[in-house]
C-alpha cells in the first residue's frame, strides 16, 4: 500500500511538472514602430491649389496584454493577445514645396500565433496574427469627409522575428507585414488610389511568465 501511495505520488509529480513545462502563460508589453503605406497620389487640384499625397514617417505606439506559449517536442506554440495603439503619417505636399502631415491613430485587438523553435536561450519564431481595430482618428477628412482607412472586419497579416528567454522574462523583437496586397481605395479629387489597410511594424516586447 504504501509503495502504491509513493508511485501515485511521484506519477503525480511527474506530471505536474510535465504539464508545468509544456504550458506556461504571462503577460506582455513594449511598444511599436508602424507605418502607412499608400500608392503616391499626385497631381490632385484642391481647394487651396494642387498637391501631392505621399507615404509618410512612422510613428511610436504601444501594446500591452497576455501571452501564452505550448511546447511540444522541439517546436514551440506561442498564441498571444493584446491590445495595440498605433498609426502612421501620410504628407501632403503643395505645388509650392509647403508639406503637411495628415496623422491616422489607431486602437486594436491582436491576436498572433506564432510557431517557433529554441536554441538555448534564442527563439526563432514566425506565424499569423489577425487584427480587429477598435477605434480610428485620421486627418484625412480634410480630404475626404467621413473617410476611414481600416474596417470594422478582421484583418490578416504576419509576425517573424527573434526572441530572448532569462528566467522568468522573454524579450522579443519582431516584424509585422500585410498577408494582403494594397487594396483598400482613397477617393481623391474623383480618382479612386490604393491604400495597405495594414500597417507594417517594428515591435518590441518584454514579457513575464507565471
Amino acid at each position: 500500500m504504501k509503495k502504491l501511495i509513493v508511485v501515485l505520488a511521484a506519477s503525480l509529480l511527474i506530471f505536474s511538472v510535465s504539464e508545468a513545462q509544456m504550458f506556461k502563460y504571462g503577460i506582455k508589453a513594449g511598444v511599436g514602430f508602424s507605418s502607412l503605406k499608400i500608392e503616391d497620389i499626385t497631381g490632385i487640384t484642391g481647394p487651396s491649389g494642387a498637391y501631392d499625397l505621399v507615404t509618410g514617417d512612422g510613428v511610436m505606439g504601444y501594446h500591452v496584454g497576455l501571452q501564452t506559449r505550448i511546447k511540444i517536442a522541439m517546436l514551440l506554440i506561442q498564441p498571444e493577445l493584446y491590445f495595440n495603439a498605433g498609426g502612421g503619417t501620410i504628407e501632403q505636399i503643395q505645388a509650392g514645396g509647403a508639406t503637411e502631415v495628415l496623422n491616422v491613430n489607431f486602437s486594436r485587438i491582436d491576436v498572433p500565433v506564432l510557431v517557433g523553435v529554441k536554441l538555448g536561450p534564442l527563439r526563432i519564431n514566425a506565424g499569423p496574427v489577425g487584427s480587429f481595430v477598435l477605434k480610428e482618428t485620421n486627418d484625412l477628412t480634410q480630404i475626404q469627409p467621413d473617410y476611414t482607412i481600416f474596417t470594422s472586419a478582421m484583418t490578416w497579416g504576419f509576425q517573424a522575428g527573434l526572441g530572448v528567454d532569462i528566467s522568468k522574462l522573454s524579450l522579443d523583437a519582431r516584424y509585422e507585414g500585410s498577408l494582403s496586397k494594397l487594396g483598400e481605395t482613397l477617393n481623391v479629387g474623383g480618382q479612386p488610389f490604393t491604400l495597405d489597410a495594414r500597417p507594417s511594424q517594428w515591435i518590441i516586447s518584454l514579457g513575464i511568465w507565471f
